[in-house]
């Protein structure tokens, strides 16, 4: 039967052939064996280059173990762990800080841009001091970090004599000093500018007297002594009386009270230095307006106000943030007054995206009760000037400087942290930066206001709680034990 099969098949196929034009049968024979012999031709050729080429395999080293670590295991992400332990150990601690906290109390704590602890940062509280922070940094701005004050000395010299009076014209400088004043202040200026460098002039000239009087010149500032509201324990103790010409922050060497007037105070002091240098000055001191054509003898300038500012952050300067009020008033409106200082200040507020809402301005210094700022506010100002802006490193350093000097003596932070403190009879804050490792930083702002909030036995703790739960940010875990496992270290 199978015969016949194929010999049917034959037959047909033979009966097809019969049919086709020889010269399509010559082509499709042709096409079909081209095909057939063309990949037994490659296989060939490449069977006679493997056999010349193929060479024994050299292992040039021991390849690792394969990791046997689970899928799901934490050691396949190990920086995580190590981030996420970390956060706990400073959430932990700051949860003791938050249960410390008065009722009236704000706490902001922004880690690399990420916001750790919220407690009320919105909320308008008596900051004290902090608000010298916005003074600060609307000076740099509007003033400039390099801009001097200048003082200067007006009057015709004659030979030995001045004829007529000799001037002292203010320039708004707060650091302006005699040589000794800095010894007697709890805080010693920094920076002072040496006012008798101009009696120096004066003496380098031959100078021996003056025909009339010396005469303090401060029209360049309004002569608003005080803010208003300050009460009297506040008013001559801790700032004022304020003017354009102030030596000695307007205390007169040898008296307990100082003048009403601060350019008469600097008239009465810069007439005695005269006098210890023999140059007898015939009448007394007095205050006045200079002409303009009043020659020059001699001009004096401060430090830049970067270094100002600084003066004024690390001691909590009070007549120094008010004076700078009104010189932000005067650069920015025209205007050398406190209130459109405190104007312009507010702009800036705005202007640089801060929170506005809760803020309220009555001075530069913190001194007025009636001050409110926020937590948010003060937290986002440092966050915007960033760890090594003019503001951040202006500020007191712990354990080290100013209001901090005695503050931090040891452990976290000491020697690096650097804050702005501020204090009010139940009024206390804290504002500044915390560094950690590999150029990170955190910044944080708390304020307490209530019965008792400034007294040490209560906010040193907290302070110190805080400052340790912010140096936890720099703990690390040992990230070897936490690399994926392999054969040979595996349990």
């Amino acid at each position: 039967m199978t015969n016949n099969f194929l010999t049917s098949i034959f037959s047909r196929l033979n009966r097809s052939v019969d049919r086709l034009p020889t010269r399509r049968l010559v082509v499709t024979f042709v096409v079909f064996t081209l095909c057939g012999a063309i990949p037994l031709l490659s296989i060939w050729q490449v069977a006679l280059a493997a056999g010349d080429e193929v060479r024994p395999l050299e292992i040039q080293r021991e390849l690792p173990d394969s990791p046997v670590t689970p899928i799901l295991s934490a050691r396949r992400v190990p920086q995580t762990l190590v981030e996420l332990n970390s956060a706990g150990r400073v959430n932990a601690k700051l949860a003791q800080v938050i249960a410390a906290l008065p009722a009236d109390s704000c706490l902001k704590v922004v880690t690399d841009s990420k916001t750790i602890v919220n407690v009320n940062a919105n909320r308008a509280l008596i900051p004290g001091s902090n608000i010298k922070l916005l003074t600060g940094a609307v000076a740099l701005d509007v003033l400039g970090p390099e801009r001097k004050y200048s003082t200067k000395m007006l009057g015709v010299v004659a030979g030995s004599v001045v004829r007529g009076d000799l001037w002292l014209i203010g320039g708004g400088d707060p650091l302006l000093t005699t040589r000794l004043y800095p010894l007697t202040e709890k805080y010693p200026t920094i920076t002072p500018t040496d006012v008798e460098k101009l009696v120096d002039a004066l003496v380098a000239l031959g100078v021996t007297a003056i025909e009339g009087s010396v005469v303090g010149d401060e029209s360049l500032y309004d002569v608003e002594r005080y803010v208003p509201s300050w009460g009297d324990g506040i008013r001559s103790v801790e700032a004022g009386p304020l003017g354009a010409l102030m030596i000695n922050d307007g205390a007169v060497t040898g008296s307990p009270i100082k003048p009403t007037n601060p350019a008469l105070a600097a008239a009465i002091e810069f007439t005695s230095l005269l006098a210890s240098r023999g140059i007898a000055v015939r009448d007394a001191p007095e205050v006045g307006i200079a002409s303009s054509n009043t020659p020059l003898i001699a001009s004096l300038e401060s430090v830049s106000i970067r270094e100002v500012v600084t003066e004024m952050l690390v001691n909590s300067d009070n007549n120094t943030a008010e004076l700078l009020v009104k010189e932000i008033g005067r650069v920015g409106r025209g205007s050398a007054t406190r209130i459109d200082g405190l104007n312009v200040i507010a702009s800036k507020i705005a202007e640089w995206g801060l929170p506005g809402e809760g803020v309220a301005l009555l001075d530069g210094s913190g001194l007025d009760r009636t001050n409110y700022l926020t937590c948010e506010v003060l937290a986002q100002l440092l966050v915007r000037d960033g760890q090594s802006g003019l503001v951040t490193t202006a500020l007191a350093t712990a354990g080290k400087t100013g209001t901090l000097r005695d503050v931090f003596l040891s452990g976290p932070g000491s020697g690096t942290m650097r804050a702005k403190t501020g204090t009010l009879n139940g009024v206390k804050s804290l504002t500044g930066m915390f560094p950690l490792d590999d150029g990170r930083s955190t910044v944080f702002a708390l304020i307490m206001n209530g019965s008792g909030a400034s007294t040490v036995n209560f906010y040193r703790p907290i302070w110190n709680d805080l400052v340790t739960a912010l140096s936890f940010g720099n703990e690390q875990l040992d990230v070897s034990k936490l690399l994926p496992l392999t054969f040979s270290d595996a349990p």
